[in-house]
């Protein structure tokens, strides 16, 4: 609660506080600390969204006739250099959680998804140079043999490429809490800590990107214990666990809102609609309709469809509580 917008003053007095020279001396060094940064995020619109100039008096009272700044829905303070002062109050505030987040994602990852395809490396790996040994005959042959939405059926000599690219995403996990700790404890990094706003989520990105990849080429690689719709059970246990950290990380609820409409396009719409499986989304009406009757096909539907809303309404959680955090 102590970190929410409307409540808090705190920025502002402290802001107010500040002799005009070390204010003026802040703002360079973050101009210079963050120009590539708000060249890429928000330097375009930053002068578009700055509409007022909000101030306190030195009694910590508002010298405006609003009891409260203004602010735009989810993008902060119409005064960019409060809402600035904000995020750097923020992101002191949320050390804890933002420790918190980095370890959950990283055990996780590491002993979930990374973990799991460990056991068969020897042998993906024997068989990818088994396949460049064979003729374009055998090759042809084996990759029809395959079924669809196996990896081994698409990129039969890639599987070093994929286990390289899990080794990847941990690593970057394990940077980003190394960065987080050093930024939180070097005197260096005092005037630089926001940029924990930005590359938390840029590593987010890269992981759904990573894993969206290899869930659209591995769908039904659980075919053999679920059937056709055991892409559900893949997508849930496997590939989108790690994102449950989003719950004890702290990050401002704009970047929270983008990451979790890119988690639905990525794992709800893009990847079931393009597959090379097929539409997965139809394989779930079929395992319904198989079965016959209709208290059998919607009590199918109903199981299979489930864990999927459950999902939606998880990402909706992770952005209201971030907006009440906020």
């Amino acid at each position: 609660a102590g970190t929410r917008r409307g409540d808090k003053a705190e920025p502002g007095r402290d802001r107010a506080r500040d002799s005009d020279e070390e204010r003026l001396g802040r703002a360079r060094a973050r101009e210079k600390a963050m120009v590539f940064l708000d060249v890429l995020v928000n330097y375009g619109c930053r002068r578009w969204l700055h509409k007022e100039d909000y101030s306190f008096d030195e009694g910590g009272d508002k010298t405006r006739s609003s009891s409260r700044p203004s602010q735009y829905p989810l993008l902060g303070f119409k005064d960019r250099h409060l809402e600035d002062d904000y995020l750097e109050y923020l992101v002191v505030a949320s050390r804890a959680r933002i420790i918190l987040g980095y370890v959950t994602v990283i055990l996780l990852y590491g002993l979930g998804p990374f973990l799991l395809y460990w056991p068969y490396y020897k042998e993906s790996i024997w068989l990818q140079d088994l396949y460049r040994t064979w003729s374009d005959e055998q090759k042809e042959d084996f990759k029809e043999d395959q079924q669809k939405g196996i990896w081994s059926k698409y990129f039969p000599t890639s599987s070093s490429t994929m286990y390289a690219l899990f080794c990847i995403v941990l690593l970057m996990f394990i940077l980003g809490l190394v960065a987080v700790v050093c930024m939180y404890q070097m005197k260096r990094f005092e005037k630089h800590r926001t940029w924990i706003f930005y590359f938390t989520p840029a590593i987010y990105l890269v992981f759904i990107a990573v894993n969206g990849f290899v869930f659209a080429f591995s769908s039904q690689s659980y075919n053999a214990w679920f059937g056709t719709p055991s892409w559900i059970f893949l997508l849930i246990l496997q590939f989108i666990s790690p994102l449950a950290s989003l719950f004890f990380i702290s990050l401002p609820a704009l970047v929270m809102l983008e990451l979790m409409t890119v988690f639905v396009l990525v794992f709800l719409v893009i990847v079931p609609l393009c597959n090379p499986a097929g539409n997965l989304w139809n394989l779930i009406i079929e395992a319904a309709t198989e079965l016959g009757g209709n208290y059998a096909r919607r009590s199918t539907l109903n199981n299979l469809m489930q864990p999927l809303i459950l999902l939606c309404v998880l990402a909706v959680c992770v952005v209201v509580v971030s907006v009440i955090v906020d």
